[in-house]
């Protein structure tokens, strides 16, 4: 198997997480040019209105949990443990995270998004222990 079919999700939500950055600079610019909101407020990010503030979150929120998925895959990359079960899981986490983003820029609802969330943490969980089981020899 070619190892770095593993990396293809971390580009795939590096790019995702990048292109947020277009539309919150959009609505940026637009609440300032419209006078909603002073270009002084998006020094410290105090007092941002929702309509930035929803891609702000959202890239946020990707970084976060972006550090351990990126780590991750890089270490088996560099291992060499790329198995098949770790790129499902890569995939299954950026499906999930694709969708936490969609909901976290259209409906923004908690409902929602929670789950969604959740499902993305306990996948990279899922990751890091089968990845860890690689790393001690308990499977290969």
């Amino acid at each position: 198997m070619n190892p770095t079919l593993i990396l293809w999700p971390m580009v795939i939500h590096a790019l995702v997480t990048m292109y947020l950055y277009i539309p919150m600079s959009r609505a940026r610019v637009r609440t300032v040019k419209q006078g909603a909101v002073k270009g002084s407020v998006y020094k410290l990010n105090q007092g941002e209105p929702e309509e930035s503030l929803r891609f702000t979150n959202a890239i946020r929120n990707q970084n976060e949990t972006g550090v351990h998925f990126y780590a991750g895959l890089l270490a088996a990359f560099a291992t060499g443990h790329a198995s098949l079960v770790l790129i499902v899981l890569a995939w299954a986490f950026v499906i999930a995270k694709l969708v936490h983003v969609w909901v976290h820029v259209s409906t923004n609802n908690l409902r929602h998004r929670r789950p969604v969330f959740m499902v993305a943490f306990f996948i990279l969980v899922i990751y890091w222990l089968v990845f860890a089981a690689h790393l001690a020899g308990l499977v290969n």
